[in-house]
């Protein structure tokens, strides 16, 4: 855990006598965060820091000391007691409801039908959290997006009843989360009551939120230029950002995340601002503060044929040949009298004898595999040059190797990535748990030990860039520019590969585009330069909130007829005409030059 200096830690008196007495934080604190101790899972952390993102107060209690019996929401927290007083202060609940609202829906298999944003000028405002007019959202989209009105729970048909017994049912949930009524902004609940109530989401619900919850992280963090939190924290935060304002002052925004570390431990934290503008502006100090962690378990099946171009065989260490089956213990693989390579397996490795000879086949979470290939095609210790390398290896097996059932297979071979059949080193497993979950979009990419390419990074340039103090998010930025950093799972969005061709060729024609427009066509606005991605499948379409374009070739006139058409739904977004299919194609038509009224061609 990384603690910032000069500071002054009460952890031992508070695990002395079980209690760390503290007064609520200066009235200049701008940021507290809570979480657990990793060394002591009883013990919760406080710590309140201000606009410089100095620490100005800590505490830390025995989780028992602070809810006994737990809190009510709305509670006066003097009541509690002074001494949990920084554990106990009341919290606006804001858009938080909304994923305990989607754990409910996942544990108890509720009907969650899409809701399909209507424009109406009474719900305008908060359907810009959820969709186009017309365009419908879903389950996981919506907690992406913090659209509430997915998560009415009247519109979802939520019994009361059902809700409070399904809660009531799971160990140390507080009070307040069994009562419906209280899934609303305005519930104010104490920090350590929402560390209790995270804790209480069940193991499936928890990980289905975990995995859609990265994308929230990084949706702040456009192409390969990631907030401080992103580059400091990697992909091991899943949290909902929420906004609110405070009890005693209405017109002071107040805001933050909560959510889950890698492994499951749960944290909040809150501030001045808005959600977003607390993770902008506290980034670093929030990446000093909360610990590193390695997930328990490594998502995903990767099975992999090692050795897959040689014939060897397989003995026990001592010459014995090792018999068919789950290996464990160590062996030798042998090729030929030259080239013998010891290993040792504790399960993951399987030998089967074939025709062709011995045949040793992995299978591996998808972590474990990426922490194998950095070990044998790099060196973890590179560490910022490890990191942006196991980003390329996971976007590499994801982009490349041919799926059975719920399992990627992918050779163990110098034409795809060699794989150490050995477990992996301490150091290399740390770079995985660090980049978990994150990949690169915008084609295919790779690497190569010293030449580079447009799709591939040079492992030596990599270490080199480490050694002079650059991030491995600027190391990937430099490497490969045209590719974006994504989350595996992102459900408010596929995957975008990069058209750069039919970007450059947008860009040499827009500035004309947009003259004839601003005088013929009325409503247009030049949106962005839009990211223009490779549709490999499906019928051309453009993500307006996203400002993206999905486009399957640009080779004959009605391809560029398509591009323009989309692009003009970009630029008619905030217009009623933007929705009328024939004026947009009619307009698309002019522009490449198919009416004979305007030609750009």
């Amino acid at each position: 855990m990384r603690l910032p200096s000069p500071f002054p830690l009460l952890l031992a008196a508070c695990c002395s006598l079980g209690l760390q007495a503290a007064p609520p934080p200066p009235r200049h604190a701008t940021l507290e965060v809570l979480w657990r101790n990793p060394e002591n899972p009883r013990i919760v952390m406080w710590r309140a820091f201000d606009t410089a993102g100095q620490p100005i107060d800590d505490a830390a209690i025995d989780d028992a000391s602070i809810h006994a019996p737990p809190a009510a929401p709305n509670a006066n927290p003097s009541a509690v007691g002074p001494n949990a007083a920084p554990f106990t202060r009341q919290t606006p609940l804001g858009s938080l409801w909304k994923l305990f609202v989607h754990a409910w829906l996942i544990e108890t298999r509720h009907p969650a039908p899409d809701y399909t944003c209507t424009g109406a000028p009474k719900l305008r405002k908060e359907e810009l959290y959820c969709c186009d007019p017309g365009h419908a959202i879903d389950r996981d989209t919506a907690l992406v997006r913090s659209c509430g009105l997915f998560f009415d729970p009247v519109r979802l048909g939520i019994a009361p009843s059902a809700w409070g017994a399904f809660w009531r049912a799971q160990p140390g949930a507080p009070s307040w989360l069994t009562n419906l009524d209280t899934m609303k902004p305005e519930t104010r609940v104490s920090p350590a009551d929402m560390l209790h109530a995270l804790e209480t989401v069940p193991a499936r619900a928890r990980e289905e939120a975990m995995k859609v919850l990265l994308a929230r992280v990084l949706a702040d963090a456009p192409g390969l230029v990631p907030t401080e939190l992103v580059r400091g924290m990697g992909g091991q935060l899943r949290i909902k950002t929420f906004s609110w304002h405070l009890p005693d002052a209405a017109r002071t925004p107040y805001g933050g995340g909560a959510g889950w570390l890698a492994d499951g431990s749960a944290l909040w934290f809150g501030g001045r601002g808005t959600g977003q503008q607390v993770m902008a502006r506290h980034g670093k100090t929030l990446t000093e503060t909360l610990p590193t962690v390695q997930p328990s378990l490594t998502p995903g099946c990767v099975k992999v044929n090692f050795f897959a171009r040689y014939p060897f065989t397989v003995e026990q260490r001592g010459g014995q040949p090792a018999r068919d089956g789950i290996l464990r213990g160590a062996y030798v693989a042998r090729f030929g009298k030259r080239l013998a390579i010891p290993f040792s397996a504790n399960g993951e490795l399987t030998l089967s004898s074939t025709p062709a000879g011995a045949r040793i086949g992995g299978r591996f979470g998808i972590d474990d595999y990426v922490a194998r290939v950095v070990d044998r095609e790099g060196d973890a210790t590179e560490t910022h040059a490890a990191r942006a390398l196991s980003v390329i290896i996971r976007s590499y097996l994801l982009n490349e190797a041919r799926q059975e059932g719920n399992c990627l297979i992918i050779d163990d071979s110098s034409r795809h990535q060699r794989v150490s059949i050995n477990p992996p080193s301490t150091a290399a497993r740390k770079v995985a748990a660090f980049t978990t979950g994150l990949i690169l979009d915008g084609g295919p990419v790779g690497y190569h030990s010293e030449t580079p390419s447009p799709e591939r990074m040079a492992w030596k340039s990599a270490v080199a860039a480490s050694r002079a103090g650059k991030p491995w998010d600027t190391i990937l930025r430099e490497a490969l520019p045209a590719h974006s950093l994504a989350a595996i799972f992102d459900p408010a969005g596929v995957s975008c590969p990069r058209f750069v061709a039919a970007e450059s060729w947008l860009a040499a024609r827009t500035p004309r585009w947009h003259r004839f427009l601003h005088e013929n066509l009325p409503g247009f606005e030049p949106p962005p330069p839009p990211q223009i991605c490779v549709l490999p499948r499906g019928a051309p379409f453009s993500e307006q909130d996203r400002n993206r374009i999905f486009l399957r070739e640009l080779k004959t006139a009605e391809d560029r007829i398509t591009l323009a058409h989309e692009y003009l739904h970009l630029g008619l977004r905030h217009h009623p005409s933007g929705h009328d299919e024939a004026l947009i194609e009619h307009w698309a038509r002019r522009l490449i030059g198919e009416i004979n009224e305007y030609s750009m061609e």
